[in-house]
């Protein structure tokens, strides 16, 4: 059994308490580091869990951590736990720049321990399905959408929502990037709101990307589509579906459509697992630190040709 500390008990924060505590077989969940002295409380209150004041008793006592601080501390946190050896894992974006993601890279493999990101849709039950059944996608098509709320507004909609499709579009394409196309602007927060991104693989496969966080609903779907069959993925309701050209393509009856078994697996529960099989076993993780940086270098892409844009329109 693992030894593991949350730092930072945000509202993400709180769902890996909740649920690593659910997992008692797998972690020893033995306390929590955060700086909102409200949060400690509430914490210490609802799950009587031991809070530490020093960030440097927490990690000392455990086996592995588990960042979940705001983006700008990752870098910061997750270095003193990889100098004093311990397993780590971070939420995404795994650090606020991909200089930092670059450098704590290196940190890692000097350490030689086990670093996972929170890409949780990769573990998203739907996806999970649906993955035998994509076979060489010529394009994907992504549209994460969701309410404003003011909490993660501190980062824009691109390292927010779109980062978890721009991870899942490299993974899927398995090809790089020679291509970017990007649109975005600002509605109700400092930061970008909306995006739309149109990206061209150097395998030809294309994709179009839209998220936005200003939405009067919620959609998390991927469809991929192949030279004879497409595959739709429903994030959100976790639902999968697999089309496939009929033998005789008729108006009425183009495709052939399955429903593709889901089970309602819990798709946090499922990265924590995998964190701590790939710690028990010495395997790499499912989603590592490499795949990360290139997530976050993608996104940093996409930025700063919405910032180049938007200067133009002015």
């Amino acid at each position: 059994m693992l030894k593991i500390g949350v730092v930072g008990t945000g509202h993400l924060g709180k769902i890996h308490v909740q649920n690593l505590l659910e997992m008692p077989l797998v972690f020893d969940l033995c306390g929590f580091f955060d700086t909102d002295v409200s949060i400690v409380k509430e914490i210490e209150r609802k799950f009587q869990l031991t809070s530490f004041n020093q960030l440097e008793d927490l990690i000392r006592v455990s086996d592995a951590v588990l960042i979940a601080s705001p983006t700008e501390s990752h870098f910061t946190i997750a270095v003193q736990a990889l100098k004093n050896g311990k397993h780590v894992f971070i939420e995404k974006p795994v650090c606020l720049t991909s200089e930092e993601s670059k450098k704590l890279l290196l940190y890692a493999q000097e350490a030689g321990v086990v670093v996972q990101v929170g890409h949780v849709e990769r573990f998203n039950p739907a996806l999970l399905a649906a993955s035998p059944f994509i076979q060489t996608p010529l394009f994907i098509e992504s549209r994460r959408l969701a309410p404003f709320q003011k909490r993660g507004t501190d980062v824009s909609v691109v390292y927010d929502l779109m980062i978890h499709d721009i991870d899942i579009a490299l993974k899927i394409s398995n090809s790089n990037i020679k291509k970017i196309a990007a649109f975005g602007m600002s509605v109700l927060s400092e930061t970008i709101d909306f995006a739309s991104v149109h990206l061209e693989f150097e395998n030809g496969c294309m994709s179009n990307l839209t998220a936005s966080r200003i939405s009067n609903h919620r959609e998390r779907k991927t469809c991929f589509f192949m030279a004879d069959a497409q595959v739709d993925v429903d994030f959100l309701n976790k639902v999968s579906f697999f089309k496939q050209l009929t033998e005789e393509v008729t108006d009425l009856k183009p495709l052939n459509q399955d429903n593709l078994l889901v089970d309602d697996s819990n798709a946090i529960k499922r990265e924590l697992r995998s964190f701590a099989q790939s710690i028990h076993e010495g395997l790499k993780p499912a989603v590592s630190i490499e795949d990360a940086h290139r997530a976050l270098q993608i996104a940093e892409l996409i930025s700063d040709q919405i910032q180049e844009s938007n200067k133009l329109m002015k």
